[in-house]
This record gives C-alpha cells, structure tokens and sequence, in this order.
C-alpha cells in the first residue's frame, strides 16, 4: 500500500518541509473519453544498485496504473539501477553488470513481458549495454511487448565519465499520436527539444531525476512546452508534472523529498510514492500541428 498523503489545502512550500506528497490540478481535470489517453506517471524512490529490488518495487505499482486504465505507463529516469552513476567510485565491472541489453537482457524481458501482459505502452528508464558502450535510455515497449524505440540522453553532464551521448531525435508511432522522449537534464536544452519537435512528435515525455519543484525545475518543461506548442509528461522520484502546449502546468504532485533510499528506509515514512493518472488530451495532440 502506497504510503501517501494529499492534503489539498497545505500551501506547497509548507508540503515540501513536511515532505508529505502535494497535488495541483487544474478546477476540472479532463476524464478519460475517446479525446484522451491516460497517462501514469511511477513516482517512486531509488534503491541504488539493485535491480531485483527495484523491480519487484515497481511492478505492482505498473499494475496498479494498467488496473486504473492508463495506457501508456511511465517510470523515472534509470528507475532499474537506482542511477548507480551517482556512485563513480563502485567498480567498472559492477556498474556494467547494471546494464542491460535491449531488446533481450533479463529485465528488459520482464518489462516486455509485464508490458504484453497488461498490454499497456510502457517507457522504461535503464541503462543500456550496446556493443560495449553504455548510454542512459528511455525504453518504448507496446502492448505486444516489442521494444518499438529508445532514445539516449544527450545532455549527461556528470555521466560522461561512463555513459555515451545520444545524438539522434526519434519519435515513435502510437495510436495516440507521435511520442517523442527526452531524459532529464535534455529539458533545459532548448534546440534538442524542438529538433525532436520538429521530428514530429505530438507530445514527449520526460523520465527524470535531479532537480524538481517549481524553483528549479518546473520552468523549463513550461518553457519548453510552450516553445514547441506541445504537451510534456515529467516524471520523477519526488514529482509528477504536466505541461500543456501553451506552457500552462495541467497536474503536478509532490512524494517527498528524497530521491532515494537506504535498504532499511523501504517501507518507512520516507517510501512515499505515487501511480500519478493524468487523461492527456489528444485534441491537444491533434492541434500541436497546426501552429
């Protein structure tokens, strides 16, 4: 059972001292209808370098969001190996043992599986092995469990002293709309985003860690949604954020204030965590093309 609060009316600086988990949505949230698809964010802390654990925590919690009608599911940035790259003292041969190989590694099977089961659309984030070379990706798979794309981060910034940059811009077919994907600290990147616009993409999502809140992070998924007349779905271990194609915030909620967690924390009063459901508007989708 998800460990959470929503106190509606705590203000949201208070929320965040508390660490308690903060909604914001909008007077009257669209419902799911033949206009929307529903999206599930998976906000959900890091265990760092444990694969097993951090599957078998977010499993469930894709579950639920498939039992709660949401077709496209979404996990943060490296949910399955905790963002083991923070760690740049632990072993090469340890943190390759962390990757996976896409389309067949063991747990990319498993979310192919998990995907094809529920059939749901799933982006999964996880660090990928490729001919010897690792990259931090975000993984497309469909209700058929076949990995239909992957992007690679570009902007990694401290990762670069074990992770290769992406340098292409895909955008994938669904029977939503063109999905485009970025990785974290991409969103501050103006030119990427509108290159992966200008692709085709109808909406992107963001799996992320890092910064987040309104002080630091909330800015530049508006900038650039509003920049690109597109809707972005952000999801992080502390938040879930929305934005809409004029850069106006149509859901955020908070789980805390930690990205991660100690083993002994799993099930405490720092595990807060939430299946975050939003009904994104296609007829948004439909008219990003029409600026």
């Amino acid at each position: 059972m998800s460990r959470l609060v929503m106190p509606s009316a705590v203000p949201l600086v208070l929320c965040l001292a508390l660490g308690c988990a903060q909604t914001h949505r909008p007077a009257s949230p669209p419902s799911a209808s033949a206009d929307t698809v529903r999206v599930a964010g998976i906000v959900l802390k890091w265990i760092a370098a444990d694969k097993e654990r951090n599957y078998n925590r977010v499993e469930p919690l894709i579950r639920q969001a498939a039992a709660q009608h949401a077709r496209i599911v979404v996990t943060t940035e490296c949910f399955l190996d905790g963002y083991a790259i923070r760690d740049k003292s632990m072993p090469i041969e340890q943190w390759r043992s962390l990757s996976e190989a896409i389309p067949d590694g063991t747990y990319v099977r498993r979310l192919r599986n998990l995907a094809r089961e529920l059939k749901i659309f799933l982006v999964a984030g996880l660090v990928e092995n490729a001919g010897g070379a690792t990259y931090n990706t975000a993984m497309l798979i469909n209700p058929d469990g076949a990995v239909i794309g992957k992007y690679h981060k570009q902007n990694l910034e401290h990762e670069l002293v074990r992770n290769t940059p992406g340098s292409e811009y895909p955008v994938f077919q669904t029977p939503f709309g063109r999905l485009g994907l970025i990785v974290c600290a991409d969103r501050r990147d103006p030119e990427l985003v509108a290159r992966i616009a200008a692709t085709g993409a109808d909406f992107i999502i963001c799996p992320s860690g890092g910064m987040w809140g309104p002080q630091k992070n909330d800015f530049h998924l508006q900038d650039r949604s509003r920049e690109n007349h597109l809707p972005i779905v952000f999801v992080h271990p502390i938040e879930f954020l929305v934005t809409g194609p004029d850069g106006a915030i149509l859901d955020r909620r908070f789980a805390g204030t930690k990205m991660s967690l100690e083993i002994e924390q799993i099930a405490g009063p720092e595990d807060l965590h939430l299946v975050a459901l939003y009904d994104l508007p296609l007829r948004q989708v439909a008219s990003a093309h029409a600026h």
